[in-house]
Parts: structure tokens; sequence; C-alpha cells
């Protein structure tokens, strides 16, 4: 057995019947051009057959006081591997109702938090693999480094690769076994105390003198956010998500010309957007919107498994704000995040970030309590490959998300960049935002936007190119948009 990690612990406290908290990804591939009737039958085979790692061979084990540690087991592959096929011709509609179906329920606590789906069927031939991953087994970040060393950018390569296989690097350094004396653990623990509780302390009374406005204000406050419709109590499992690409190097020529980050850029076009969907719902707010914003903290020498992320509350645009003033606004507030979070020792990032989702979690988790709202969505961010990638040969196509939701926030934008595309989904309640495709376009609307008030040559040659009538007009990638019923 080893450890579980308190964050990892926190994940599997705060889920219910009404919050699953595990991640999904949807990936979609090409068969091979003389493979189309065999392939997929082949994908199901190697997954089948392959090995699994840490720790995708680990179940939860829970001791007195709901602690947890991992236990080791022998994944059942014909539980964790499903194959399903979707009457073809299937078009994306079909497979959107088939994963908000595959995603509403919970993964089953006696076996390994994790499942894959190979579905086949889709419109020209193609196929998905959907995977389940518990955020108690592996952060975004981690899930997408294993995702990447799973797949090949050589066309030619014919292997099968899975991301529970071993990866082949020297094992990381052991956690505590769970056959070590109770004395010994506690002494290791209470060795590691003072300078642990002094950082722990100092990261606690920094809060307090931000609130009682003794020092500046480096991030927002919890309970400081707007009352918004994206801060409506949970009813169900019910879900709507909805999906689109922006190409990346557009986010990039913003970036440059503003002298900031694709972050930035895309917190944003997110912003400006939200503003404009509570405008068109009748649902305006007078102060900015607040974001729960996490910050990965792993390094190429950690490995995959657990959460190595800090998190912290970032005050976005005010609501009249426009497009460039509002990401000069963003700007700033993420600068002062990042020099916050670089002032952090690693113990003390890791109770920041639970420190700010239990804050978050009060009023959900505590019946009668009405608090005013810590954060008002979700937004993650996360570098995915960059080149295009093969699974033994088939080509990747397209990514796409349904991302998990947070407590007390029903809203979350999570963001991709791979195959020189963000790839941006987008995960509500019915209750808080009952059509994330309508969100999509005033999304794709503040791209544009932005694009022209910052390289307005850019602009005015595409102009001059859609009056020549030799050149096709542009499309813009229509939004998938579907919910659970």
């Amino acid at each position: 057995m080893s450890q579980l990690g308190a964050l990892d612990l926190v994940f599997l406290l705060l889920e219910n019947q009404t919050r699953p908290m595990h991640m999904s990804s949807c990936l979609i591939f090409e068969p091979p051009a003389r493979q189309k009737n065999t392939f997929v039958k082949k994908v199901v085979e190697a997954f089948r057959a392959a090995e699994t790692a840490r720790p995708f061979n680990q179940k939860v084990k829970w001791l007195e006081g709901s602690v947890a540690r991992w236990e080791t087991a022998q994944p059942d592959m014909h539980y964790h591997v499903r194959h399903l096929a979707i009457p073809a011709p299937g078009t994306m509609a079909q497979l959107d109702d088939t994963l908000a179906l595959l995603n509403a329920p919970l993964l089953d606590r006696a076996y390994p938090l994790w499942q894959c789906f190979v579905i086949e069927g889709l419109e020209q031939g193609r196929f998905a693999i959907f995977l389940k991953l518990h955020h108690a087994m592996i952060d975004g970040e981690g899930a997408v480094k294993l995702l990447h060393a799973a797949l090949s950018n050589n066309p030619r390569s014919k292997r099968f690769r899975t991301i529970w296989e071993p990866s082949g690097k020297p094992p990381p350094k052991a956690r505590p076994k769970v056959s070590e004396s109770e004395l010994q653990r506690l002494a290791s623990r209470v060795n590691s105390l003072p300078s642990g509780l002094r950082d722990i302390t100092s990261g606690l009374l920094d809060f307090g003198a931000q609130a009682l406005k003794l020092k500046p204000q480096q991030s927002s406050l919890p309970y400081q956010a707007p009352d918004t419709p994206f801060n409506v109590p949970l009813s169900s499992s019910a879900r709507c998500y909805a999906n689109c690409e922006i190409p990346l190097d557009q986010v990039k020529a913003i970036a440059a010309a503003a002298e900031c980050t694709v972050n930035d850029v895309a917190v944003t076009f997110i912003d400006h957007a939200l503003h404009k969907y509570l405008a068109e719902t009748g649902q305006e707010v007078s102060i900015p919107l607040v974001a729960g914003m996490p910050l990965s903290t792993r390094t190429a020498d950690v490995e995959a498994g657990g959460n190595q992320v800090t998190a912290d509350l970032v005050r976005m645009g005010q609501p009249d704000a426009s497009i460039t003033d509002r990401l000069r606004q963003v700007h700033e507030s993420t600068c002062r995040v990042k020099d916050k979070a670089r002032a952090m020792s690693a113990p003390m990032k890791q109770v920041h970030a639970m420190l700010l989702l239990g804050l978050t979690a009060v009023p959900e988790l505590t019946p009668g309590l009405s608090a005013t709202p810590s954060s008002n969505l979700l937004i993650s961010n996360m570098a995915g490959p960059r080149e295009q990638l093969y699974m033994a040969g088939a080509p990747l196509v397209a990514m796409h998300g349904l991302p998990i939701l947070p407590p007390n926030t029903c809203l979350n934008v999570t963001f991709v960049s791979a195959l020189n595309q963000i790839c941006l989904a987008v995960a509500s309640t019915p209750e808080a935002m009952n059509n994330p495709g309508r969100y999509i376009e005033l999304l794709l609307e503040s791209v544009q936007e932005l694009d022209a008030a910052l390289l307005p040559r850019k602009s005015a040659r595409r102009k001059t190119a859609r009056k020549q009538p030799a050149k096709a007009r542009p499309t813009r990638k229509k939004a998938s948009n579907r919910r659970k019923k």
C-alpha cells in the first residue's frame, strides 16, 4: 500500500451522486486506410492485453477516521476496457449523447478508479477513445502527460501503447509503506511539523492581513465573488457540455501583440463571453467575476500519478470593460497570483489549494448556510501535444473534454493546447447554463473581437480576401452542445 495524498483524499471526500469527481476526455481517431474494418478490434485486444502500472493498478482502501490508502490490485481489463458501437454512420450528436450517458455514473470504488471506452461506428469510419479518470488518482496535467507518451509522432509506427502501461522510467522514490509501525510514522510526521507549521501559519496570517487590508491584496479572497446563476446548488447529476477549437497561432499572435501569455488571452475571451451571456439572459453583474484557477506545480521528474497542483482565485475584468482593457486587467491579476505562488513553498501550495477548496465547499456541505460565492467558475489550462500524433498509425483528429464541476460552482471552462489548436470544453448544470453552445458562439465572437483590436493589419487583409470571389470564405467551426437527459 502507499499513502493517499491529502489533496487526493479531498477529491474522494467531496464526491457524491450529484457531483462525480472524475475527469473525462474523448479522443477521435481516423483508422489506417487499409484497416478500416479491423482496426478497432485490434485496439480493444491490445488495450485489454496491456500491462498496468501505478496508479492504474491501485484501488482505494478505507481505514478508520475517513483515512484512505492506495492498495495494489489486479485490474479486470474487461471491466476497465469496454467496446461499444453507435449504429453507423454515427453523427457527432449521437456521440455526444453516448458520452453524456457514459460520463454520468460514479466510478466504482471496488475497482481502480478508471475506465476506457472504445466507441466505433462514427461518421467517416472514425472511432473514439473515451477515458474516465478519477481526480484522486491523477490530475489533468499528469493525464495529458501520459496521453502524450502513449501516442507517437510517427505515422508508420504500428505499436499500440496505453496510458496505463509502465513508462519504462526508473521507479519513483517509494512512499512510506503501511507496514511501518504507527510509532515510526508518527515520529516522521512530528519531525516535519515545525517548519511546515511555520509555513502554514504564515500563509493563514497572510490571508488575514489581506482581508483586513493591512497589506496589498495579491488575489481574490474567499466569499468576494458576485452572485451569479453559475453558483446555484446542485440538484442532480445532469450536465450540459460544449466544445470548440480555436487556432493556437491566432491566440499566440494576440498574446505577442499584447505582451502577455496565451493563458491571459484565453481567460480574457472566456470572461468577455460570460458577460455577454449574462447580458443576453438579463443577469448582469456589477463587479468582476472570479475564477478558481488550478496552477500546475508538476515538474519533469515527478511521476504522473497524484495531484501536483496549487490553486488560487483570480479576479477577472470589470463588467463594462472593453476587450483590450479586460485583457490588461486579467494580465495584472494573473501576474499577482503567479508572484504569490512563486513565494510559497511546496507544502504551502498544497495547503493553500486545500484551504481554498474547503472554503468554497462550505456553503454546499453545510445545509442552510448562505454565503457569498468565492468563485463563479473554474478555468483550467493544460499544455497538450503540439505535433500530429498517431496511435499505431491512426491519426488523432480531435480532442473533446467533459470537465468536472467543483464545489459551489456549476461552470467549468477547460482548455488544452493540442494539434496546433486550443481545444476548449465547457461543462455546466442545466440550471447554471442551459445552452453552452450559445456561450461557445459568444466566445468565438470575442476571439475575433480581440483579434481585430490587436491585430488590425491581419483583420484588414482578411476583409480584402473576403472581397475576392476566387478565394473561399473561411468557415467557423460549429460548436457542439450536449446535455445528459
